[in-house]
């Protein structure tokens, strides 16, 4: 999931140009970033959260993006203990995300150049070869490159990942429909409440408050 995260970081940065260049809210709505996924061409994604079904995936992102549900946001002031710790997880999965992001630029050159001209698969093309390359200077060096929490969840040496399921591809009214799901604030709402409680229910706390 890091990786993934990685290589998303590095689209998003090349396809809303450089610091300055542009505001990041005045260029959202103009951005190809979610055209595939409004097309109907995205991956298919589904997860549960606080008993909750969710279809939509999500980028980890901070107060000054727009309450969509395509964005789980940090909160800013939080108040509360389930508040104040889902605001420590998110923040420190973006960091990691981000320090990943400039352990690679600092390592490869091709990554900090400018790339808004570039498909977006070329993009992730170039990203994973700096992160293989990267794993195995590391792997040289004598170092582990990666420590999987989960065996389960990497991909067997040998073996290849499975296929990203797609769904099929939307007419006019399905994109429409698409692109509306994606700006709706109370889907927004729903999702953070719901990802409020789910990490507070994993981190095994809400027994421990109950008999406070």
């Amino acid at each position: 999931m890091i990786l993934e995260a990685i290589v998303d970081h590095w689209i998003w940065h090349a396809h809303f140009g450089v610091a300055g260049s542009n505001n990041i809210i005045n260029v959202l709505n103009s951005s190809s970033l979610f055209t595939e996924q409004c097309n109907g061409n995205g991956p298919v994604i589904s997860f549960t959260a606080n008993g909750r079904q969710h279809h939509m995936g999500y980028y980890l992102a901070d107060g000054i993006y727009p309450r969509w549900p395509v964005f789980l946001k940090t909160i800013s002031c939080p108040t509360g203990a389930r508040r104040e710790f889902f605001a420590a997880k998110q923040e420190a999965a973006r960091k990691d995300v981000e320090r990943g992001f400039g352990v690679l630029q600092a390592r490869w050159g091709i990554v900090k150049g400018p790339t808004r001209s570039w498909y977006m698969h070329h993009i992730a093309n170039v990203m994973y070869a700096c992160i293989i390359l990267h794993n195995m200077i590391i792997h040289d060096e004598g170092r582990a490159a990666s420590q999987w929490s989960d065996d389960e969840a990497a991909p067997s040496a040998g073996h290849a990942a499975p296929p990203v399921v797609r769904g099929l591809p939307y007419g006019l009214s399905e994109s429409l429909q698409a692109q509306e799901s994606m700006r709706n604030q109370q889907a927004h709402l729903d999702l953070m409440n719901d990802m409020i409680e789910e990490v507070w229910t994993r981190s095994g706390r809400c027994n421990c408050t109950s008999l406070l």
